[in-house]
């Protein structure tokens, strides 16, 4: 017993000195490389250069496995990503779902209330559409040529619109083209209503880019940016067409700029818009009152 202990001391003495031995060698080596860093030598760098030789297929042999792991937990979290987007959809989805189903509803209330007032339908259908071949002359008319006549359908009093709104109406109607008088025009009158209150007036033309807008009753609250639409009053035009935009207010003269561009026309298209006579509409109206 007492030589185990005697040996197993004598081990642990040897132990202790061989590791005081590595720690002086390694602060003799430590000293050695410090001073000569010191005093200028180029010692040093050259190990750190053949140490970093040495350490590279290492590094290299490790990088494999360390950029795999990073792309697996971009993967990751772009996954979460995609998922956080596809929750974001789903419920994108969801709303315009209950839009769409609010949309259909109102559209039935509107047809239901269309059919109860006997109102017509606002959706006219487009008789012809053809390109302008001719601008009107002259300092007292604001007109277009189209190259649509009587062989296409084409009769007076027809409006013509373009893809922004109201262009004009049909006056002179040839067999192959028709002259449409501009809403701009010092002869034109268009029945109008503010789109926002619901007023009624009528805007004018003046043989100007603008128009004026006159007989709006004295208690309307027009303002700049309201936009203009066709009333449907008096039967030349169909309801709810685009026409103009308010942009100046000074004092009684409220100006108006047309939505479509007048000056620079190219296609327009000529609507199939013919209101029954005040006559045959009394008899519609009878006719439908009997049959109820």
């Amino acid at each position: 017993m007492q030589t185990t202990g005697v040996s197993g001391r004598g081990a642990r003495f040897k132990r202790v000195a061989r590791g005081r031995d590595a720690f002086w060698l390694y602060m003799a080596i430590a000293l050695a490389l410090l001073a000569l860093e010191v005093f200028g030598s180029g010692v040093p760098r050259q190990i750190r250069g053949y140490a970093n030789d040495l350490a590279a297929p290492l590094l290299s042999l490790l990088d494999g496995p360390i950029r795999a792991t990073q792309a697996g937990l971009e993967r990751v979290a772009g996954v979460g990503d995609i998922y956080s987007e596809n929750q974001e959809l789903r419920d994108e989805n969801d709303r315009l779902r209950q839009w769409r189903e609010a949309a259909q509803r109102l559209i039935l209330e509107n047809e239901r209330l269309r059919q109860i007032l006997k109102v017509p339908q606002r959706e006219i259908p487009p008789l012809v559409t053809a390109s302008v071949i001719g601008v009107g002359g002259g300092a007292f008319e604001r007109s277009v040529l189209i190259n649509a006549g009587a062989g296409d359908n084409v009769a007076t009093s027809l409006p013509v619109v373009d893809e922004e709104g109201l262009v004009g109406r049909t006056i002179e109607v040839g067999l192959l083209t028709t002259r449409v008088l501009l809403i701009t025009d010092l002869n034109s009158r268009v029945p109008i209503r503010l789109e926002r209150t619901g007023d009624v007036a009528i805007a004018e033309g003046m043989n100007e880019p603008f128009m004026r807008l006159r007989f709006l009753p004295v208690d309307s609250t027009a303002q700049i940016g309201d936009r203009v639409v066709t009333s449907g009053h008096g039967g030349l035009y169909p309801p709810d067409v685009p026409v103009a935009q308010v942009t100046s207010i000074e004092d009684d003269f409220i100006r108006l700029t047309p939505l479509s561009n007048l000056e620079a026309l190219d296609f327009v298209r000529v609507m199939d818009y013919r209101p029954l006579a005040p006559e045959a509409e009394a008899e519609q109206a009878s006719g439908e009152e009997g049959t109820g």
